[in-house]
């Protein structure tokens, strides 16, 4: 039997530290402070400082034939998604670690609240020793919620951007901040300088990302949203429980499979949009050849080589785990481009590997956390219909917000998306080709894309308020485009959606009377057809 002490490490609410701020370069710095600080710098000091003797390799476990080493003094077992499996091979060394460990985190990363569990840790039983170490993690995060913050006196002036106590001057924002907002405006600078890196062989000279939300490809002076895009892998949690998964060195062969699938994806998302730069920006009402300065493809004025700003940026890229935020007008189109490499990165396809969206288009000046959640929510919404109708393709939700965000995503569409004739959308919508149905997303393009050509806007307009009314408004607007000659876009096997606007569809199980005509007239403000 080969045992060592576990050290199982995890972020507590770890997308509220992340999207807590409605500031992108704040945002993208918690971001990068969580993935390369927590987990990465502070941890390899906290493990110096433990064992000054030892060399540490953040990168090592990542190496094939990702076999163990020795557990003594120290390995890593993994690092990912916001948590690490650490193994030591004395129980002090491991308690001293996670003394240290916490001890720089409350000061060189404040609002960072962590658990820890530690526990005996036998590499012969795999699965077994990592179900006892969660199941520590979830007793002890329910025990004890640690204060990670100075807490805010009466005396003090509170932090805009946090709302805790302002107790540091930052030099970016010329600004007394608190200790978190500083840490994150920090991490944000580090962070634009690494993502340029990373992405060098693409966007080489010409183009950069920003930490602007209001230069993601808005037109300024003009109506601005923004799509907050959030990807989740389907069915990875099931596939780490697979008793077939029985070792540590086959669940790191997996992990860096899946985190190198997600990063490759996005990656070739990224090359799609540099080498299709100009019609995108050009779908967005940009011109570089316009009169007027605001048309042309926006450049970073505060970039030194002045580039030009890619459309897209990316928030969290971590094992199956994606958020990125584009302009409005993009989400859609941007989160079906990844989903599409998503699925051929896994060459071998091992895992047959898919992925639920959840897309939400916001005001640009609307607060980002509560976008966010809209997304989150979106995203776990398609994971539900996926999973209740027994699907194994990847699926796709979205959501307009032209005002505020008044409650959760069921209430939203129980209030306003309900009509005397049946439910005012059809999604989700699936993302596989085999099936065309009132359910398919390639179905849904091309039906938007029929209804703007053949029908203006004002019709289109018309349409809108007829799904919303009683049978003798949908009786009169249909009678009047038979005379025109004109035919809504249909479904195939289903006459009576382009004949009554309404039918009867599935889901989860149950029969009920919806529409998709309402989901063809928000994608053709918000979908580019290239």
């Amino acid at each position: 039997m080969t045992t060592c002490q576990g050290v199982l490490l995890d972020t507590v609410s770890i997308q509220g530290y992340i999207f807590q701020s409605n500031e992108l370069k704040e945002n993208v710095g918690a971001s990068y402070i969580i993935e390369n600080l927590v987990y990465g710098d502070y941890l390899k000091e906290a493990v110096g400082y433990v064992l000054p003797s030892f060399q540490v390799d953040l990168e090592e476990w990542k190496k094939p034939p990702f076999a163990m080493k020795s557990c003594d003094p120290f390995e890593i077992g993994y690092i990912g998604g916001g948590n690490a499996l650490l193994l030591f091979g004395k129980e002090e060394h491991a308690k001293a670690f996670i003394r240290r460990w916490t001890r720089i985190l409350m000061v060189k990363a404040p609002q960072v609240i962590t658990a820890v569990a530690l526990d005996i840790f036998d590499l012969d039983s795999f699965q077994g020793s990592k179900r006892r170490l969660f199941n520590q993690l979830r007793t002890n995060k329910l025990r004890f919620s640690p204060q990670t913050v100075i807490p805010a006196h009466g005396i003090t002036a509170e932090c805009t951007r946090s709302g805790l106590s302002q107790n540091i001057q930052n030099d970016q924002v010329k600004a007394y901040v608190s200790a978190a907002s500083h840490a994150r405006i920090q991490a944000g600078k580090t962070a634009r300088k690494k993502i340029d890196k990373t992405y060098q062989n693409i966007i080489k000279d010409k183009f950069t990302f920003t930490n602007d939300f209001s230069k993601l490809g808005q037109i300024e002076g003009e109506d601005s949203h923004i799509a907050i895009v959030h990807i989740d892998g389907n069915d990875i949690g099931e596939y780490f429980s697979n008793p077939e998964i029985n070792s540590l060195p086959m669940m790191r062969e997996n992990s860096v499979m899946i985190d190198e699938i997600t990063r490759s994806a996005f990656k070739s998302l990224v090359s799609y949009i540099v080498d299709n730069y100009p019609k995108i920006m050009d779908s967005l009402g940009f011109d570089n050849h316009s009169k007027n300065p605001s048309r042309w493809y926006p450049i970073d004025e505060e970039d030194e080589e002045k580039r030009r700003i890619i459309p897209i940026r990316p928030i969290i890229l971590s094992g199956d785990d994606v958020t990125f935020i584009c302009d409005g007008k993009l989400g859609i189109y941007f989160a079906e481009k990844f989903i599409h490499f998503f699925e051929n990165e896994d060459k071998n396809k091992r895992l047959a590997i898919t992925a639920c969206a959840g897309i939400a288009i916001i005001k640009t000046k609307y607060p980002f956390f509560r976008g966010y959640c809209l997304a989150e929510e979106l995203c776990r919404n398609a994971k539900n219909v996926r999973k209740n109708e027994d699907q194994k393709c990847s699926y796709l939700d979205f959501h307009i917000a032209t005002g505020a965000i008044a409650g959760f995503l069921d209430d939203i569409r129980r209030i306003h998306f309900k009509a005397p004739m049946g439910r005012l959308h059809c999604r989700p919508y699936r993302m596989d080709q085999e099936y065309q149905d009132e359910k398919s997303f390639s179905l849904l393009v091309d039906n938007a894309k029929k209804l703007k050509k053949d029908f203006p806007q004002n019709k289109r307009h018309e349409l809108r308020e007829v799904i919303t009314m009683n049978e003798a408004a949908k009786d009169q607007f249909l009678a009047e485009i038979k005379a025109r000659k004109r035919a809504l876009p249909g479904i195939p096997g289903k006459p009576l959606f382009e004949n009554n606007l309404f039918d009867s569809v599935m889901e989860s199980g149950k029969e009920i009377s919806a529409t998709p005509y309402l989901d063809m007239i928000e994608l053709i403000q918000y979908y580019p057809f290239l």
